[in-house]
């Protein structure tokens, strides 16, 4: 099972994310960081259109919030470490942006799906 698939089954179960991304951020290791571009390219579609990855039972734009300002936050370094396209790095930056500045940065009219 893939690391994000796991980590919303364990977000699900515990009604929480903050620990297991605090455990995941702790896991300085390239299997860790490969597990998180891998979660990163998968999670960036829904995470610049405010939405969660996953389906929520509760708390679903918290969860979006906290797991896109974590992302934000901790990915670009360990995704540079791991090669990942400079096209996914831009991404992740877009997500931190609000509203307009998201949408009238220069980079998005080139992202593709």
């Amino acid at each position: 099972m893939p690391a994000h698939e796991v980590l919303a089954v364990c977000a699900e179960a515990s009604a929480t994310l903050s620990p297991w991304l605090t455990t995941w951020e702790a896991l300085a290791h390239p299997v860790a960081d490969g597990h998180l571009a891998e979660a990163a390219a998968h999670w960036e579609y829904d995470l610049l259109g405010d939405e969660l990855p996953w389906d929520a039972w509760d708390n679903e734009d918290d969860l979006c919030t906290e797991l896109a300002a974590w992302l934000v936050r901790h990915a670009p370094d360990r995704l540079r470490a791991q090669n990942v396209p400079e096209e996914l790095l831009h991404r992740i930056r877009l997500i931190g942006l609000p509203g307009p500045d998201r949408w009238e940065d220069p980079h998005w009219p080139n992202y593709r799906y």
